[in-house]
């Protein structure tokens, strides 16, 4: 009885939302009600509350199970959707590969024009020139970000790769491999290049991630972007404070503000 009068109210939420799509100029956007403890959404670090406005690009007036179906979709097809989600005054993009395992809802008519109207100021580029990235960050702020995409320098230069990113223990190890099987026969040596090549293709980003949580820099937030530059200025808009070693964005807000604790980091 309690399954019927869920799968009742959901047919109701769904064709009040239809309804009210029908006889206004605003679509009612889907939110995110609350996300499952382990889930796709929670990966790509949404939140509750969060309007998911546009998918690759045009708006996104499907129902509640519509949106499941194209999430469901994708995953068959082995394909990404572009969301494009509005959070308070922030507008960022995020490539999700199924389900999002969240429990959804309609934004109500006033939250959905004011996410339309943002949703206007958006520029919009190819889907196919966007990637996901990554941002770690620290207690004080300082961020690692880094694309999640196949790079062919990790493969052909690791070392130069890892220099890129800044990881200092992982490059001085691969020197040192490099070093020890050059001493010992160049056979050795050709090996190990061959077979660091393969390591790399495989794991790349993964490594970074690793290295950053090392470095106590915990996973916080994901964003689709075209540019190192752009997914930067995500981050700076969702934290003021946030900061980076090579910004493109200028430096952070010196307004007072509290040092953010692990969780909110995390």
């Amino acid at each position: 009885m309690a399954e019927f009068d869920q799968d009742h109210a959901a047919e109701m939420s769904a064709e009040t939302a239809e309804a009210a799509n029908q006889g206004a100029a605003t679509p009612l956007f889907i939110k995110i009600k609350s996300l499952s403890r382990i889930s796709h959404g929670r990966d790509l670090r949404l939140r509750d509350g969060d309007i998911i406005i546009a998918i690759d690009g045009a708006l996104n007036t499907n129902d509640i199970d519509a949106f499941r179906a194209l999430g469901d979709q994708a995953k068959l097809h082995d394909e990404k959707m572009l969301l494009t989600i509005c959070r308070g005054e922030v507008v960022y993009d995020v490539f999700a590969e199924g389900r999002l395992g969240a429990d959804l809802d309609y934004a109500d008519a006033e939250a959905s024009s004011a996410a339309e109207a943002l949703f206007a100021k958006h520029h919009m580029g190819p889907k196919d020139h966007y990637q996901n990235y990554e941002a770690l960050r620290d207690v004080q702020r300082h961020v690692v970000l880094y694309d999640t995409g196949y790079s062919a320098i990790a493969t052909i230069a690791p070392p130069v790769w890892l220099l890129q990113h800044r990881a200092w223990e992982p490059l001085a190890a691969v020197i040192a491999a490099y070093a020890t099987s050059l001493v010992v026969h160049w056979g050795v040596f050709a090996a190990t290049t061959i077979l660091m090549a393969i390591y790399f293709h495989r794991i790349q980003f993964r490594l970074i991630r690793n290295y950053s949580l090392f470095t106590e820099h915990y996973f916080w937030h994901v964003c689709a972007a075209r540019t190192s530059a752009e997914a930067q200025l995500v981050c700076r808009q969702i934290d003021p404070k946030c900061q980076f070693d090579f910004s493109h964005v200028g430096p952070p807000d010196t307004g007072s503000a509290t040092t953010p604790s692990h969780h909110q980091a995390a």
